[in-house]
C-alpha cells in the first residue's frame, strides 16, 4: 500500500475514529486504526466491538491500494505533529512508514486478517434528522445517565421514535433528563430502543468533521441489535442495550404548584459560590424562596457556611428544598436557555426544571431532580 494525502485531511479522518480504540483491551488488534486504499478512496476504520466508526475520503493519492492495521497509540498523535503539508504512507512488509516533511514514523504493523470484520450498514428504511437538533438532544439528556454497572439499561439513552416526534430519556434514579422534538418522517411503526450513551457521544465530532454544510443531515437507521448513522462519509453503528427501561412517565409529578422562573446564568453563578461550603459528603445547598427572591445557603461539616441570593419570579408562599448541587449544576449547564423555571411542591418531592424559549414557551426539555431532606424535616 502507497498513497499521498495532506496532513489535515488525514488528521481530520483519524480525530474522527480515533476515540473508539480502546485504551485497554484483551484483543490487542483493537487498538490498531484499519486503514484501507482502494477505488480512489482512504478508509479509515476503529472499533472497540460496542462501538465502530468509519470514514473516508476522496482526497488523495492512492499509487498502490492495501489494507493495514496499525497501533493508534503512536501513530495517532504524531500525525496531529506533523506540520500542514504533504504526507506519504507507505506500506513495506510488516511495517508502515510515513513521511511529512522531513519528519518520519517508521511503525510495526498487525496481522491486518485478524481485524474484526466491521458491522455493516443496512440502507433500508433510513430516517433523516437535523444533525443540529439531534446533538442537542444527545447533549440535554446524555449527563443523566446511570453508571451503576448492576442496571445496564439505565447507562442508555431511551430513544422512543414515533411518527410524529423523537423523544430521549435518560436517567440514574436521582435525575432524570427528557428531549422531544417533533418530525415530519416516514416511520415503519413505534419503536422503542435503549442506546449505547458512549456510542452517540461520539455524534458530534462525526458532525463537526463533515464538510462545511449550512444545514447537515444525519440519516439513521434502525437493525436488530444496533442503531447506525450516516453523516456525510462517515458511518456510525453503536450497539442496543437490553431493557425493560423504568416507566418514566410514573415519576414525573403532575400536582406541583409552585411555579419559579429565574436566570440561568446568575442562578449557576450562586450555586458555584455556594457549593465551596457545602458538606463534601452530602454535596446539599438549600433553597430558601419567597416572593420575589431565592436565598442559597450551604453549611459544612467543619462550621463553614456560605449564602447567596438571586431574584426570582415567584409569588407563593415561602417553601425550602435541598439538592445535591452537583446534578444541580449539570443540569443547568445542558439546558439551552437564557431562563429556567423550577416546579415544586414542597421539601421532599420531586422537582421539575425546563428552559423557557425567549418568549416564555416550553422548548421540549423537562428534567426531573429529587430533593435532599434537610436537617430537621
Amino acid at each position: 500500500m502507497k498513497f499521498a494525502i495532506q496532513q489535515d485531511e488525514l488528521q481530520k479522518a483519524l480525530d474522527v475514529i480515533a476515540n473508539v480504540v480502546p485504551a485497554k483491551t484483551t484483543l490487542p488488534i483493537l487498538t490498531c486504526v484499519l486503514m484501507e486504499a482502494k477505488g480512489g478512496r482512504l478508509i479509515l476504520s476503529a472499533t472497540n466491538l460496542d462501538i465502530s466508526i468509519t470514514t473516508s475520503t476522496d482526497k488523495v493519492e492512492i499509487k498502490d491500494e492495501g489494507r493495514v492495521a496499525i497501533p493508534a497509540m503512536k501513530f495517532v498523535p504524531f500525525v496531529r505533529s506533523l506540520r500542514p503539508g504533504q504526507v506519504t504512507i507507505a506500506q513495506k512488509g510488516q511495517q508502515i512508514r510515513l513521511d511529512g516533511g522531513k519528519a518520519r514514523l517508521t511503525e510495526n504493523t498487525m496481522n491486518v486478517e485478524e481485524y474484526p470484520k466491521l458491522k455493516q450498514l443496512e440502507e433500508k428504511n433510513g430516517l433523516e434528522l437535523a444533525a443540529g437538533a439531534l446533538i442537542d438532544m444527545i447533549n440535554e439528556t446524555s449527563y443523566a445517565v446511570s453508571r451503576d454497572e448492576t442496571r445496564p439499561a439505565l447507562m442508555g439513552i431511551l430513544w422512543e421514535i414515533r411518527a410524529d416526534k423523537l423523544t430521549l430519556v435518560a436517567t440514574d434514579a436521582h435525575r432524570l433528563a427528557r428531549s422531544e422534538r417533533a418530525m415530519a418522517w416516514d416511520v415503519p411503526g413505534d419503536r422503542n430502543v435503549i442506546v449505547d450513551t458512549a456510542g452517540l457521544r461520539q455524534l458530534p465530532r462525526i458532525v463537526a468533521a463533515m464538510d462545511d454544510e449550512e444545514a447537515p443531515t444525519v440519516t439513521m437507521f434502525m437493525a436488530e441489535n444496533q442503531l447506525s448513522f450516516r453523516a456525510g462519509g462517515t458511518v456510525l453503528h453503536t450497539r442496543l442495550l437490553e431493557g425493560p427501561f423504568p416507566d418514566y412517565t410514573a415519576v414525573i409529578p403532575k400536582d406541583n404548584d409552585k411555579d419559579v422562573t429565574v436566570d440561568k446564568a446568575e442562578f449557576i453563578q450562586a450555586i458555584r459560590r455556594v457549593a465551596i461550603t457545602a458538606d463534601r459528603i452530602t454535596s446539599q445547598i438549600k433553597l430558601g424562596i419567597e416572593k420575589g427572591r431565592m436565598e442559597l445557603s450551604a453549611r459544612g461539616t467543619e462550621g463553614s457556611q456560605s449564602e447567596d441570593e438571586v431574584a426570582v419570579g415567584y409569588d407563593g408562599p415561602a417553601l425550602e428544598i435541598g439538592f445535591n448541587f452537583s446534578y444541580l449544576q449539570d443540569i443547568l449547564k445542558n439546558l439551552r436557555a437564557d431562563t429556567v423555571a423550577l416546579s415544586l411542591r414542597d421539601a421532599q418531592s420531586a422537582a421539575l426544571i425546563r428552559p423557557l424559549g425567549d418568549e416564555g414557551q416550553d422548548t421540549g426539555v423537562l428534567c426531573l431532580l429529587m430533593p435532599l431532606r434537610l436537617a430537621g424535616d
